[in-house]
Order: C-alpha cells, then structure tokens, then sequence
C-alpha cells in the first residue's frame, strides 16, 4: 500500500473521530443543558404502592368464656410484585413449589380444572364459565383449551414437565383472579413448617418476589360445637368484592361467609394497616415502611353457654340413636336428622342450637367437595321448615280464646268424627266420646275441638293469630333463617292448589301447608310463656375488645309483638299444656320416665305432622317452670318419634346438670335417659325450688 493511501486513510478516520466526537458533544449539551431539567427530574423519579397488612380477627366465646374461633400466628409465603422479576416468574414459582412439595406443604390453588391429564372441570359449570371468562375463551372451551391458554398466556414451557406446568398454571391463574399487582400481594401458602422458611430463605437469592411473613390464620378450635351457628369465613368471592370494595376490601381479604361469622363480619374484621413501599424509575426498591398499624377486629360474646350447648347435642343424638337401636318400624326408627332449640323465657336469648347430624367445621372443605345426606352442614334449626302439626294447637286454642268464640269452660262435642261437612269428615285420635273444653283438647290432642274452633273463627283471624306468634314471620335472628308460612287461601292458591272449607280445619291442627322452623316453636312458646310477650330471638350476648377483657356493649332484649290479651287466656293454654306434660310416661304406665315428679310444672305440646303417607316427624314446644318460665324450647325430629322424651333430659341438664343416657355393655344406648337415676327424689316439691336454685 502507497504512503499516499495510508495518508488519506488516517486523515479520514480523524475526520469520523471529530465528526463522531462533535455529535456526542452535541447529544450530551443537549441532555445536560437543553433536556437537563427534564432527566434530573427522571433521576428523582419515584413510584409509591400501598399494601394492605392483614388485621387479626376478632374472636368469638360463649356466654361463659370458651374460645370457639380464634387466631394463630403463621408463617405464610407471598410473592410481591416489585420484587418479582420480569422474565423470572415461571421459574420463581416453580422452584418454591419444589421446596413446599418436598415438605408435604399446600398451597393456594383453586383452578377447577384437574390436576393431571386428561383434564376436566372440577368445579361448577358456573366456575368453568368464570375461567373461561378469565381467559377469554368460548363458552364451549374445554379444560384441555383452558389449560393450553394458560400455558401460552403465561408462556409456561414445555421444559417442565407436565405436572409441574399444571401447577404454575394454577399459581399464575390464582394471581389473576386475586389481581396481583404493586398493590394486592398474592398469598401462594399459608401455616408452612419453620423447615419450609429455612429452605425458601437459603434460595431467596433465586426467588426474586418470594417472601415469608408472619401473620394471623383463623383457628376453629370449637370444632363440632354448632357449627352450623358459629359459620366459616373464606377468601373473598367476585360478588362479594364488588359489593364490599368501597369498604375497604381487597381480591385478597376473608370474609365470613355464614353464622356469626358473616352476621358479625363488620365487627369482627378489624381495620387493616398499610405497608408503603417506594421504587424509583428503575424499579429498585428504595423505601419499605409500615404507615399504618392493623387494628384489631371486636370480638363476640354468644348467648349460648358451652356445657349446656353440648349437652343439649347430646342429648338430640343419643335419642336419635336409641330410635335406631330400638328399631321398631312404627316408631320412628327411619329418623336421620333434627333440630332443637332452646331459649331464654325472659329475654330470647339463644341458649342453645342443636343439629343434626353434627360435624367438624375443619372437615367442611371435605364435605362440601364429598357430600353426603343429610346434609350435616345444613342448619335446620333456623332453615328447616317442618309442618308443625298437633303443636300448633296452641296457637288455635289462643285463637279461640281471644276471639270471645270460647272461654275455659266452653265445650265441644267430640264423636270421634267431624260430621259439620258432608263431604269432608275427619277423625279424631282422642279414644272417647265426650264434651271437651280447651284444657282437655290440649291434653288429648282432640282434633275436633280445634276443628270446630277454626271453622268458627275463619282462616283470617286465626292466621293473624299465628303471625302475633311469629308464624310465616321473619324472626330476625342475626344469623338469618327461614321465614316459614301460614296457611291461608291466598298462599295456597299461589301454590296452584284450591283452598276449600276442609283447609281451613286443617290448619287448625298444624297440617297443610303450615310451615316452622324449631326456632319458630320456641318463639311460640316463649310467647305463650310470656303471656303473649314474644321478644325477638338473638345470639349475640355482647360485644367485646379483642382479648375479651373489656365490654364494648351489651344486646338488650327486644320485644317484637305483644298481643293485647287478658293473661287468664294464656293461664287457660298453660294448664292444658301441663295436663299433657302430666301425662307423660315411659314405658307407658310405668312411671320410668316422667315430667310430673320435677320440682315445676311443664308446659308442653307435642306434635306428629304428617309428611307422606306413612312418614311422619316428630315436634313439640314448651317452657320451664311452668309457674315462671325460665327456658323455652322447640324440637323436630324428622321421620323420628318420642321427641318428649328429651325434655326431661334438657331440663335437668340446664338446672341440675345430671344428664346421663343408659347404655349396655356394648355401649350402646338403651334408654335416651337416666332411667330411675335421674329421678327427682329428695329435691324440693313442686313450686318449693329455693332462691338459690332460681339463681341456678
């Protein structure tokens, strides 16, 4: 090469140099100077987000101090947006499944697709639609199309396995509908072993976005205490978020979802704190504070006392379970389920709620997911509705009496059939021919009394009767419960049946389309109990700072209607009521079992409804002490019988606690009570019980 060449090749590579050098020069005035103002800015640039920090929830106890659902500290895994790298994810998520799997611990995953190929839905059709929707797809898209537009959503390889590309699936798909952001945390595991901390703290330089915290889990450790009271909370549903967002709920809170737990969620929940967290422009974390500390929620104190809710259980199953050991066709032996309500007579208070079949409230998941029947979940207490039947009499004979139609003394003749209509005539099971006034109807459960009565009276005036008592009415107990019905020509024919003069007699004696739950035959007896005072059901005693220390407020009776009645009427229902307490005997003349010897008289009325042609349940309601009512309760059995049978037992568990059933030498039981052990011998007699005893 000539010197002439390598001359003008230097010279021009020092031209490009300055040319080069001059444009940088250029660009760098024209950042510092021109554009200057604008990239300091972009330096100091910074990003704030705002975190919820969960509140611990209140507690809930019994009247006497037992904890039913608490909290426990736990260990939870959460991944966090502004640490979680862009690019990393699929990776983060899979080895922090790896360490969990490895350490026999859940995590979060409610994908109701199948965990293993071939897929399907597993859950509703109306949670397939919601995945569907979620991921944009047809309303006939199959798991297997569900599944393929999560793996290309999230551009989830096949370099994992299948299993494992299922459950990043389900993580990724979990954050979507729980609206992972700067703002909403994802919570991946709760309650992971001190072992599992370890081992996602020692890979934490892997797991960008991973991070352990400590905080509060609800604890049902009432267990099979009234579950079907207390309730469950659950991660926040679709429905409810749009409801409650403006309250201050996030994708990613709890909430309760029946019982006391959602009837007392806003006192129960507390109020949440907040963890501000400041990036800058490059998405580096620079501030990490707690700005407001979580508060908190009250807790609730029930009406209903432990020891008697747990002998009033009991007491419903051990009877169940001697119907089925007795195992006579006739009497009840295909009973599966019921419910008993007691009540405090002075104030409505809830003193205990008895279902069955009973569960585990840790073993719901399980039974939802596995149901069986009857449904042990169901609380047929305040949901069930049931004809009332011959317990309904009282009702009727208040009717009677405050129409003016009867007084104490007034009589019908009882033939053993109604002959009033042609062309209905029905029977009675009272056993004798004879004049019967309303004391000796109660007693005998003479039909054609009551039937005469209504016919005279009319279906108008004696279902504004049964509304006074609370019939067909909602009660207002803060958990909710079925309004129940009256039968009456206008909800009958809404019913698309035809309402005739026999309907009317029917619904004298409870059958028809009457409709009540055990709750309603407790408040009917507290009402009668009360003279015609009914006051309105309640559960919660009172309201309580967290650690139950301090009384916030306290629930003061209520009263709902009072009918406008001379209290002689109800004296009259309440010595009819006593007649068929008095009565009351097993085996039948043996006097094994009886209510007459109690220190008190017992006011009750029991009922056989009918429900098919050959099933029928069992009901009854009354009080205690029949000369001051202290308690009031309400029972069905269904398909059972002998639901009398349990009064006793009831009674004596709440005022002396000697409640044991007999059992053989299987264990099995043989009589529902005590037998001649639980005899009142050496107590007071009737009326004679002493103040100490009153106070009990």
């Amino acid at each position: 090469m000539s010197k002439i060449s390598r001359l003008i090749r230097s010279f021009t590579f020092v031209i490009i140099v300055v040319l080069l050098s001059f444009a940088c020069t250029i660009q760098l005035l024209q950042i510092q100077i021109v554009d200057g103002e604008y990239y300091d800015a972009q330096t100091k640039a910074t990003y704030t987000s705002d975190q919820t920090i969960q509140a611990a929830r209140g507690q809930i106890f019994t009247k006497d101090g037992v904890l039913i659902n608490t909290n426990k500290l736990v260990y939870k895994v959460i991944i966090q947006k502004e640490f979680f790298k862009s690019g990393t994810e699929n990776d983060v998520i899979q080895k922090t499944i790896t360490v969990l799997q490895k350490n026999n611990e859940e995590w979060i995953d409610t994908l109701p697709i199948s965990k293993t190929a071939p897929y399907e839905f597993t859950g509703t059709s109306d949670e397939a639609d919601e995945v569907r929707e979620q991921l944009e797809l047809g309303v006939y898209a199959t798991a297997d199309n569900c599944m393929n537009a999560l793996y290309e959503k999230y551009e989830i390889p096949e370099t994992y396995d299948e299993q494992m590309r299922r459950y990043i699936a389900g993580v990724r798909y979990e954050m979507l509908i729980r609206d992972f952001s700067y703002q909403n945390r994802y919570t991946m595991a709760e309650g992971v072993s001190l072992q599992t901390v370890i081992e996602l703290k020692e890979q934490s330089f892997m797991l960008g976005g991973i991070d352990i915290i400590e905080e509060s889990i609800r604890v049902y450790s009432g267990k099979d205490f009234a579950p079907q009271v207390i309730g469950r909370i659950g991660a926040i549903s679709a429905e409810e978020y749009e409801e409650l967002a403006d309250s201050g709920y996030s994708l990613n809170d709890v909430t309760g979802k029946w019982g006391i737990e959602s009837a007392m969620e806003s006192v129960l929940r507390g109020e949440n704190g907040i963890r501000t967290i400041t990036r800058n422009s490059y998405g580096q974390v620079i501030s990490d504070e707690i700005t407001k500390q979580a508060q908190a929620g009250n807790s609730v104190r029930l009406t209903i006392e432990s020891d008697f809710q747990n002998d009033v259980q009991a007491i419903l199953e051990n009877h169940i379970k001697w119907l089925h050991y007795n195992n006579d066709p006739k009497r009840g032996n295909k009973v599966d389920a019921g419910g008993v309500v007691v009540l405090d007579a002075k104030t409505g208070a809830v003193l205990a709620m008895a279902n069955y079949p009973n569960y585990d409230i840790n073993d719901y998941i399980s039974l939802i997911n596995n149901p069986v029947e009857p449904n042990p979940t169901y609380n047929r207490c305040i949901y069930g509705l049931y004809r009332p039947g011959s317990a309904f009499k009282t009702i009727t004979a208040t009717a009677a009496l405050t129409s003016g139609l009867a007084d104490e003394d007034t009589t019908v003749y009882c033939g053993g059939v109604y002959t009033y209509y042609s062309d209905y005539q029905p029977g009675c099971i009272m056993g004798f021919v004879g004049n019967v006034n309303v004391k000796t109807a109660l007693r005998h459960s003479c039909n054609i009394y009551f039937y005469d009565m209504a016919r005279q009276m009319g279906i108008e005036y004696l279902a504004e009767v049964a509304g006074w008592f609370g019939i067909g009415k909602d009660l207002e107990l803060e958990i909710g419960g079925a309004t129940g019905s009256m039968s009456t020509p206008e909800y009958i024919e809404a019913l698309g049946g035809t309402w005739t003069p026999g309907s009317t007699i029917q619904a004298a004696i409870g059958q028809l389309e009457t409709s009540v739950t055990p709750l309603h035959l407790a408040t009917a007896a507290l009402t009668l109990a009360n003279n015609g005072t009914r006051y309105k059901p309640y559960l919660v005693d009172s309201i309580l700072s967290y650690d139950g220390t301090e009384v916030i407020s306290t629930t003061e009776p209520v009263v709902a209607y009072k009918i406008d009645a001379d209290e002689h009427i109800f004296e009259i229902v309440r010595e009819g009521m006593i007649m068929v307490a008095d009565d009351v005997q097993w085996p039948m003349g043996s006097g094994n079992y009886q209510l007459k010897d109690l220190p008190y008289g017992v006011a009750i009325k029991t009922g056989t409804p009918q429900v098919t042609e050959d099933t029928f349940n069992s009901t009854i309601l009354g009080y205690y002490p029949a000369e001051d009512p202290q308690i009031c309760f309400g029972i069905v059995l269904e398909k059972g019988e002998f639901s009398r049978l349990m009064i006793r037992n009831i009674i004596e568990s709440y005022f002396y606690d000697n409640y044991k059933p007999v059992t053989n030498e299987k264990g099995e039981i043989i009589l529902p009570w005590g037998g001649k052990e639980t005899n009142t011998a050496g107590r007071p007699a009737r009326g004679e019980l002493t103040s100490q005893e009153n106070e009990d």
